[in-house]
């Protein structure tokens, strides 16, 4: 059984190409994204053949094969020859736990209670043989126990799956179309009962001649899963330069947006710094940084402020136009041929609620 790291999107050319070159075919050749599975008979020599050929075909689809006269892993199924017939039974990879969602986990009940039905069914289609399969119905049972499910939900729900005619389950299942409207909302315990509200109101629309035509049936109430804690702590990707920005927050008398820097690389001598996050004149708790707009070297000046940006540049503008020379920025900016207007401010840092915090990062910033 062949697996492939190339890329979906061209296994259909790259198959069409490679076979259409071959004198000897596979007998069945089947394929899931890249999990392949395919019967050879024409020996173990022009398999291995076939193996070192088909990774000479293309300089990136490379593939690793496991093979066997008597058996086959494909997805979850294995499939075995027992005395000249196939078999099948469930496989699970070896670092396979059997993690089930516990019974108390935030979500909705239906989706609890169904579990054990969907992994009970899920044995009874793919296993072949009736020991195997109330063994594996057992371990089953076992697991869903240790996380909390009840003894007589697990019976219910295995009698359910265990009733369906095997030979239907094994034919390819099409589910019948609804034209039922989506309502979408949160999850929470008490949203569960919006079923029942939008099946009693739905009197009031059947008694409207437009509404009935677009909502003839209740809609169909469905759950969006809030952010859990994975979702708000871990990150999928480290940021880029692409998702941090400076930029003027475009207040109809914000006087800070003539002034900010909107680059997010700052240098200093030989070294840089990349300012990550996305920040505006509006940002409050905050390291800032002013430097001069003509360029001044000595003009570097590293402060911290629990207020929004503008308003502490206001402070800083008010001090310059009263040229008062008594602070750095005061001096620098009310001396010759300077004013306000040549003041450069960026952030460097924010979401520093604490002012000994902000203290620290000010102090190691201007190093």
């Amino acid at each position: 059984m062949p697996n492939t790291a190339g890329t979906f999107s061209i296994w259909q050319r790259f198959e069409q190409d490679f076979f259409s070159m071959q004198d000897l075919q596979p007998t069945l050749y089947t394929r899931y994204i890249d999990d392949i599975f395919f019967l050879w008979t024409h020996g173990e020599e022009s398999l291995i053949k076939l193996h070192s050929d088909i990774n000479k075909f293309h300089p990136t689809i490379k593939l690793t094969m496991d093979y066997s006269r008597v058996s086959a892993s494909f997805l979850d199924t294995c499939v075995s020859i027992n005395d000249g017939h196939l078999s099948t039974t469930l496989y699970r990879k070896p670092t396979d736990n059997l993690t089930i969602l516990h019974f108390s986990s935030f979500h909705p009940k239906h989706i609890k209670t169904a579990i054990p039905y969907g992994q009970a069914l899920r044995i009874h289609r793919i296993c072949s043989d009736e020991e195997e399969h109330d063994g594996l119905l057992e371990v089953l049972k076992d697991a869903l126990t240790r996380m909390g499910y009840d003894a007589q939900l697990i019976d219910r729900q295995f009698r359910h799956a265990t009733a369906r005619n095997r030979n239907d389950l094994l034919r390819k299942q099409t589910r019948a179309a609804t034209d039922r409207v989506l309502f979408v909302v949160q999850y929470s315990p008490g949203a569960e009962k919006l079923r029942y509200v939008l099946r009693d109101l739905q009197h009031i629309i059947n008694e409207d001649e437009h509404l009935t035509k677009t909502f003839p049936t209740p809609p169909l109430l469905a759950f969006k899963q809030l952010p859990n804690l994975n979702q708000i702590i871990v990150r999928s990707k480290l940021p880029s330069s692409q998702d941090n920005s400076i930029q003027p927050c475009h207040g109809g008398r914000c006087k800070t947006c003539q002034i900010v820097d909107i680059d997010t690389t700052i240098t200093h001598g030989n070294t840089s710094h990349l300012v990550h996050g996305r920040y505006s004149c509006d940002s409050a708790n905050v390291i800032y940084l002013i430097r001069c707009r003509q360029g001044s070297p000595e003009a570097w000046y590293v402060g911290e402020t629990e207020q929004r940006l503008q308003q502490r540049m206001n402070g800083h503008s008010t001090t310059i136009n009263r040229q008062e020379g008594s602070l750095p920025v005061g001096e620098h900016f009310s001396g010759p041929e300077h004013s306000a207007l040549d003041l450069r401010v960026t952030i460097l840092q924010s979401g520093l609620w604490d002012r000994q915090q902000r203290k620290v990062a000010e102090h190691m910033s201007r190093d």
